[in-house]
């Protein structure tokens, strides 16, 4: 059959000339010298994972933006002011209040003497607190309290003047008596009414981190190591237990436990856990891919050399990885399985015309010309949209598609140039040691069942099947459009997290618990730094006047907590009374109306020295710990915390807290820069909206570009983009049936999660472009240098592009193996952009040349 799409003799003059200059003779190198050329992989392998063994893996949300983005500027700023401790909790669970008391007491000096660098802070309770606020009970009392303490006082001084004078006509009520007794508890009385002494005695029975009802005491130990120094850590623990050890806790309690938490352990557990989660997910996606690879070839052999292949342009991508960026983000660190499963596209593609040159009775080192020759066209246009397809995310501002993108792209070409330089000697190599025969009977059938139904339906069909796909497509729009117009973003954080743990660690589940007993330590809050402590006022009172202005439901946090909320307000004021009244009744004391044993209680009650005003540097370590910065200066951090009934997991809340203290001006024309938590994700959100559109039509234009290059602007490169961008529409169509709520669902909400565009998947749609494309320019490819035999063309050519298909959805598919809901999304995502392609490159694009030509004929 004579091909109905004749191609120019220029352009075959300049593939032959090309094919000629670079592949033949490579071909005969390989031929001569295979051993020679492994020996050359393996060395270069060798290279590529010692520098890939030094990549670090950096998880932290600003590891996606720019890292001279403000927002980033000013956490990494403000992180590196904050005291850089963890938390080590020594959690006792036991059966005697009393000896779990005992037993902190006696531990908490031990873990202290262990000291630095491995210790910071020991902090066994408040009693440091409830002793300072104790002592000056009178400063922080409401001034009416001290007033009406005040008056009465003055009062029954008055009275007993009076009283001696002989003055008093009625005694019927007189003052409170001039005690010590009567002056602190009229003090203990207005405070009780608050209910804070109570609830704080409640919750800190005598000052300890003690839960009297299940028996459980907790020591903090703040320690300068970093979760991710596992070593430091490991040497903490083993400190600590020698402590506990040498304490003896069964003498205060024979039936004591001791556990560990806090988030130096939780973090590296987390760390841990997404390292396992990395090796998972691509120990799953490579044994799926390939499982399928075996499945279509039936031969070991054939699998173990495209693994080879595959693994070396990995090999290589990883270890340059390494060389460009240092490291692996949340986006970049689940690349291994789509390196491979989109990489091995190319060997399947090779190892398929190479079969087939066996079959027809070629010999090996023809086989590798012919593969050579007719293949390395069509799979370095499919390289190069690949590679366009993830360059397009290398010129976004976003740190997170910048790296992807860079490490994808080359990824694509290492394993193109891997395949074409190493496949065909690995083959020889297994020639020398036993000739491959080619597949027949069921084996050879079986195969071939990959591209036949595709070949069924286009060749039976073709004009229903091209319209039935173009009616699907125009549809497939209108469903892309609706969705990009109803905000495709996903807001809830809840849904781009890790999965929940159902059996939660040791470590974990004592944090929990030592969070009920301890509180959170203002976790959901975001710090503040200034440059001066003499800024901390002006900014609390801009910020709060922003929050007082915005409307009821909308305000964009609930408090601005700095170090001043500690120190005692109208101090002057209290200390005259106080000063005034302590002068009374030492001069009651004087007169006799108080005996000298009470009025050495009431002097050490009300003692000279405590009566002068409380600055930032007189309060205990432990009351401004947080305010105070690794330096040791204090008073430069302020706090905020969300607002009442407002989720700090809805980016939509997020953004407006971020807007709310990103920038703050201050009377002095100084301005305060915000960041944190909320600021980045906001950042994270504003960046993908802003630059995925710009990454897809980039991924768009150069595909075009590419295809057209490769096809020389004829009308088989018009059929292959259209079948391209057919392919993107169905993906963004099916992401778009995926969050519709039908009918038939219950309560008219999704069984599933939905899935919406996030800071990941949101990759999946530029590279569908590319990728995509794999498939239709194979399919033209071939189908040109097949002189137009269809049914060949699908069958073979179809049943390794649907191949290459499956082992790159399989390697999206794994992802959703993952433990984080992002990365599953993505799979999902990626695994549409897939099946939509594949369609519209294999059974779309083959119908419409034999519908067109069919009408030639006619």
């Amino acid at each position: 059959m004579t091909s109905d799409m004749p191609q120019p003799p220029s352009e075959v003059s300049l593939q032959v000339r090309i094919t000629r200059a670079v592949f033949e003779p490579l071909a005969r190198v390989q031929v001569r010298h295979p051993f020679r050329m492994l020996a050359l992989a393996f060395v270069t392998v060798v290279v590529a994972l010692l520098l890939a063994s030094r990549l670090q893996l950096k998880t932290a949300l600003g590891e996606l933006l720019p890292a001279n983005k403000r927002s980033v500027v000013v956490a990494d700023e403000v992180n590196a002011r904050l005291p850089a401790i963890s938390t080590l909790s020594v959690v006792a669970e036991g059966s005697d209040n009393d000896g779990l008391r005992h037993f902190v007491d006696a531990l908490a000096p031990a873990i202290r003497d262990i000291g630095p660098p491995l210790v910071g802070v020991v902090d066994e309770g408040v009693q440091q607190t409830q002793q300072f606020f104790k002592d000056y009970q009178f400063l922080y009392a409401p001034l009416e309290t001290v007033q009406e303490a005040h008056e009465e006082i003055i009062a029954r001084y008055e009275y007993e003047v009076g009283k001696k004078a002989g003055f008093l006509l009625d005694d019927d009520d007189p003052p409170p008596p001039l005690t010590e007794e009567s002056i602190r508890k009229r003090m203990e009385e207005r405070a009780e009414k608050s209910g804070a002494s109570k609830k704080a005695q409640q919750r800190y029975p005598g000052g300890y981190y003690l839960d009297e009802d299940k028996h459980i005491a907790v020591i903090l130990v703040r320690t300068p190591i970093n979760s991710g120094d596992i070593e430091k850590s490991q040497a903490l623990r083993a400190h600590i237990r020698e402590a506990i050890k040498r304490v003896d806790p069964a003498k205060y309690d024979a039936t004591i436990r001791i556990g560990f938490g806090g988030n130096l352990i939780t973090s590296a557990e987390t760390r841990s856990q997404i390292q396992r989660d990395l090796q998972h997910v691509g120990i799953w996606g490579i044994s799926l891919i390939f499982g399928v690879v075996l499945l279509y070839y039936m031969r070991l052999r054939t699998v173990i050399a495209m693994v080879l292949t595959v693994g070396i342009g990995a090999c290589w991508t990883f270890g340059l990885a390494y060389l460009l960026v240092g490291h692996l983000n949340s986006s970049t660190g689940f690349l291994f399985s789509i390196v491979v499963g989109n990489g091995i596209n190319f060997g399947i593609i090779y190892m398929a015309r190479y079969l087939e040159a066996l079959r027809a009775q070629h010999s090996a080192h023809d086989g590798v010309s012919i593969a050579h020759a007719d293949t390395w066209l069509a799979t370095l246009t499919a390289a190069g949209a690949a590679t366009c397809a993830y360059g397009s995310l290398v010129v976004t501002d976003f740190r997170g598609f910048k790296h992807f993108g860079l490490i994808g792209g080359f990824g694509m070409l290492l394993c193109w140039l891997a395949t074409y330089l190493f496949l065909p000697p690995i083959l020889l190599a297994f020639e020398r040691v036993s000739p491959i025969v080619p597949a027949t009977g069921w084996v050879a059938r079986l195969r071939g069942w990959y591209g036949k139904p595709f070949a069924f339906l286009a060749s039976h069909f073709p004009r229903a099947v091209t319209l039935s796909m173009l009616l699907v497509t125009l549809g497939a729009g209108y469903l892309s459009l609706q969705y990009v117009m109803d905000d495709p973003m996903e807001y809830n954080m809840n849904n781009i997290d890790n999965k929940p743990v159902k059996v939660p660690s040791d470590a974990r589940r004592l944090s929990s618990v030592v969070d009920k007993i301890v509180g959170r330590q203002g976790m959901d809050g975001i710090a503040l730094a200034t440059d001066r402590v003499d800024q901390v006022l002006p900014l609390k009172t801009a910020l709060e006047k922003l929050r007082d202005q915005a409307p009821a439901g909308q305000k964009p946090f609930k408090s601005v907590i700095s170090i001043h909320s500690l120190i005692p307000r109208q101090q002057n004021k209290k200390l005259a009374l106080i000063k005034e009244a302590r002068a009374t009744l030492e001069n009651a004391h004087n007169k006799g109306f108080m005996s000298d044993e009470e009025w050495q209680k009431v002097d050490k009650l009300l003692p000279l020295k405590r009566l002068n005003t409380i600055g930032i540097e007189d309060l205990p370590e432990q009351v401004a710990r947080h305010f105070t910065e690794k330096d040791g200066t204090r008073g430069r951090l302020v706090y905020i915390t969300p607002a009442a009934g407002r989720s700090v997991w809805d980016a939509h809340y997020l953004i407006t807290w971020a807007n709310a203290i990103r920038e703050t001006k201050l009377p002095d024309d100084s301005v305060v820069y915000g960041s944190g938590r909320s600021v980045i994700f906001a950042d994270v959100i504003v960046a993908v909206v802003e630059d995925a559109p710009k990454a897809i039509a980039l991924s768009v234009v150069a595909t075009i570009l590419i295809i057209l290059l490769a096809f020389r602007a004829r009308v088989s490169g018009l059929a292959v983009i259209v079948s391209v961008l057919s392919g993107l529409l169905w993906t963004v169509a099916l992401l778009a049936i995926y969050n519709t709520q039908w009918p038939w669902q219950a309560g008219g909400k999704l069984v599933v999660a939905p899935l919406r565009l996030n800071f990941l998947n949101f990759v999946a749609l530029p590279i569908t472009v590319g990728v995509g494309a794999d498939y239709a320019v194979n399919v033209m490819q071939r189908y040109e240098l097949a002189g137009g035999q269809m049914r060949r063309v699908v069958v073979e050519t179809g049943g390794a592009v649907i191949l290459c298909s499956l082992t790159t959805m399989l390697g999206y598919a794994a992802l959703t193996m993952s433990v984080n809901r992002a990365v599953t999304s993505f799979g999902v995502a990626a695994a549409a952009g897939e099946l939509a392609c594949v369609f519209t490159g294999v059974l779309g694009l083959s119908a419409f040349l034999y519908w067109r030509s069919d009408r030639r004929k006619g």
